[in-house]
């Protein structure tokens, strides 16, 4: 699969919901509770290898990390009707030049930084994820694809 940044783009907001309308989602590859472990541990069946790719993003990209509440309430922010999840305004994100957001809150590589219950606040953000707001920053990167080939046994 390759990247196409004419899909999922541009990002909306969603009313009372933590996740935007589009943007690329993503996982570490080393991420210790990422996508891949998320759909495991729930028994959920996940996309296939084939329907992948990797990418990297470029060095002058703005992402912004939350690891903890400080973090989040930093970001711009959009009123809710139940007041028990924050709403990240992703398009003002956008306009301020935030091209991603990153959790790094779940894994066991961020236990020096996470803190506080994030859990409620990005409820539906449930792994170590990012979502790509400005399609302008993805690289694909160039991957084996014999290495995703699954034999039919």
């Amino acid at each position: 699969m390759e990247f196409e940044p004419t899909k999922g783009f541009p990002i909306k907001n969603r009313e009372c919901f933590t996740k935007p309308t589009g943007g690329l989602w993503a996982s570490r590859k080393s991420a210790t509770f990422g996508w891949r472990d998320w759909c495991h541990r729930e028994d959920y069946d996940f996309c296939e290898l084939e329907k992948s790719f990797e990418f990297t993003l470029k060095d002058t990209s703005r992402v912004i990390s939350i690891s903890n509440l400080e973090h989040l309430h930093n970001l711009p922010k959009k009123e809710t009707l139940w007041g028990w999840t924050y709403n990240i305004d992703f398009e003002e994100c956008l306009y301020l030049g935030i091209d991603a957001i990153e959790l790094c809150w779940y894994g066991s590589e961020y236990k020096d930084v996470a803190r506080d219950d994030l859990h409620f606040d990005l409820y539906g953000l449930d792994c170590e994820s990012i979502v790509v707001l400005n399609p302008n920053i993805v690289i694909p990167l160039k991957r084996d694809v014999s290495s995703c080939i699954k034999s039919k046994i």
